[in-house]
């Protein structure tokens, strides 16, 4: 597994799921998806060359799901996504949540390896981990960053098909990363604020 590096973000508020906002993309300005929950409210560009495929996300339960244009008639295909989940009460823990997840991945893979560092947030996000999940038999490589807030858990996630796919597009992944700015966790505000504009 390639080696890593502790990825450090800068943000200023996030959190996630049920809604997505995009304004229009140029070179310039990319188009910004705006996601949320009950509980919290973020905003991630879309990449350049990228397609936001809002159809293919809905199906699945997300608001954004992200693939290249140029990979756009393969199956399966390389993506990335943003998810929230508001926690069920303040005594969830993001251990909590990621062990949940380790035991769903070891059901599907049950050969996976992992491994994992600790990432930096600002800007309310509590702590974060980026676990890089590898040994799947469908997939190359899949990376998850976990981000955790007072009432919420984000997740970003980056599924690479092949080895070459995980080195051409792992540089995207990180400025999908640097895109995230977190908005807090009462979306009302920042909602009320896009529809004045």
């Amino acid at each position: 597994m390639k080696n890593k590096s502790v990825i450090i973000f800068s943000l200023f508020s996030i959190w996630s799921s049920i809604f997505n906002l995009s304004f229009c993309q140029t070179a310039r300005n990319p188009e910004i998806n705006v996601v949320y929950g009950e509980k919290h409210i973020f905003t991630v560009n879309t990449p350049n060359n990228w397609i936001n495929d809002k159809e293919s996300a809905k199906k699945i339960g997300l608001v954004c799901f992200f693939y290249a244009e140029t990979d756009a008639s393969l199956q399966p295909k390389s993506y990335i996504y943003a998810n929230g989940i508001d926690k069920a009460s303040s005594s969830e823990t993001l251990e909590d949540f990621i062990k949940g997840d380790l035991e769903t991945y070891k059901k599907k893979y049950p050969d996976f390896q992992h491994e994992n560092v600790d990432v930096t947030f600002t800007g309310g996000i509590k702590n974060g981990k980026m676990y890089t999940f590898s040994n799947l038999h469908d997939r190359f490589v899949e990376e998850v960053c976990y981000a955790e807030t007072d009432a919420s858990i984000l997740i970003f996630v980056f599924s690479a098909q092949t080895d070459d796919d995980f080195v051409k597009y792992r540089p995207i992944f990180d400025e999908f990363m640097s895109s995230f700015n977190y908005r807090g966790d009462n979306p009302q505000p920042f909602l009320d604020y896009i529809n004045s504009k």
